[in-house]
């Protein structure tokens, strides 16, 4: 009874000093997913639903001993997660494709708004000065003629009428600068989904881009609201969005939402404003590009253990 025991012991002295090594090496390469990501690239693991497959990930790296290849359920995960990140990849790009091109359609349609604009500006610019000058020479003209009665009131009707024309065409060309209005033919509208507005054709954002929208920036104060509250606040302070009329605010985001409605008219202005909104929120969604390769960096990378003291 006693040989056994002391068998027992001695083989739990020699498994000590394994079970230690692997503890050790568990520590240096199996760090939980959150502690070892930053912040942008952790909270884009959570909205993706990566966090736990990371740690999964990682924890089979920790037990593979050092040196060996890595195993065929390693090889899965790891190729699980990489799907999953470029599946967001591509949603990413879908979304900023669909922005580009309502962009470039209402470039479009801002630019014969715009020429329109300056053809009617510069007739009446050129009119009231034709009216102006061409009318004030024939009133310096009678004023060589013998005066009469006659003569000086022909003189300053033509005078008072050249005025009267000048300034009427004048103000014409001021009105004018609006330039006129257009219908926006059949194309996406990507705001209207932010603003609660129906969308049309592809005006889609996938979940995952409207979650990270719709998610406060990693290491902010939540009070300053979500990406998309930001979004809406920059618009209010640059005056894209009207904070005081409920009528007026409702009415521009008519025109910032509107499609192949014949029926709603919008301005150069409200081309401007809309082509400024759609590439503030292309710039918000590239950033999840920027936290998608800090994610993929935070596992291709090889993980080692710290060198020891020489």
């Amino acid at each position: 009874m006693q040989a056994a025991v002391r068998k027992v012991t001695f083989l739990l002295a020699l498994s000590l000093p394994a079970v230690a090594v692997a503890q050790t090496g568990l520590q240096s390469r199996g760090t939980p997913a959150a502690a070892s990501l930053n912040a942008n690239a952790a909270q884009i693991a959570r909205q993706l639903g990566l966090d736990s497959k990371l740690d999964q990930f990682r924890n089979l790296q920790a037990q593979r001993p050092a040196g060996t290849s890595p195993t065929l359920e390693e090889l899965t995960v790891r190729q699980e997660l990489f799907e999953a990140v470029q599946a967001s990849l591509l949603d990413v790009d879908s979304v900023l494709a669909e922005l580009a091109n309502e962009q470039s359609e209402l470039g479009s349609m801002r630019a014969e708004l715009q020429a329109r604009r300056d053809k009617t500006v510069g007739r009446l610019t050129t009119a009231a000065l034709l009216t102006g000058s061409g009318v004030g020479t024939a009133v310096s003209a009678t004023q060589f003629t013998p005066l009469s009665n006659t003569t000086q009131n022909v003189g300053n009707a033509l005078g008072i009428g050249s005025g009267v024309a000048s300034t009427i065409l004048s103000v014409m060309a001021a009105r004018a600068q609006n330039g006129p209005t257009g219908s926006v033919l059949e194309i996406p509208n990507m705001l209207a989904p932010l603003f609660g507005e129906a969308p049309v054709l592809n005006a889609y954002y996938p979940p995952s881009v409207l979650e990270y929208l719709h998610s406060v920036p990693a290491g902010e104060d939540p009070s300053r609201g979500t990406r998309l509250e930001q979004l809406m606040a920059e618009w209010n302070r640059a005056g894209r969005l009207s904070t005081v009329n409920s009528a007026q605010r409702q009415q521009k985001v008519a025109a910032l939402t509107s499609s192949d409605n014949p029926n709603m008219k919008v301005s150069i202005g409200d081309l401007t404003d809309r082509i400024a909104m759609l590439g503030d929120v292309a710039g918000r969604v590239t950033l999840m590009k920027r936290d998608l390769a800090s994610f993929i960096r935070s596992y291709s990378a090889p993980s080692t253990a710290p060198a020891g003291p020489r």
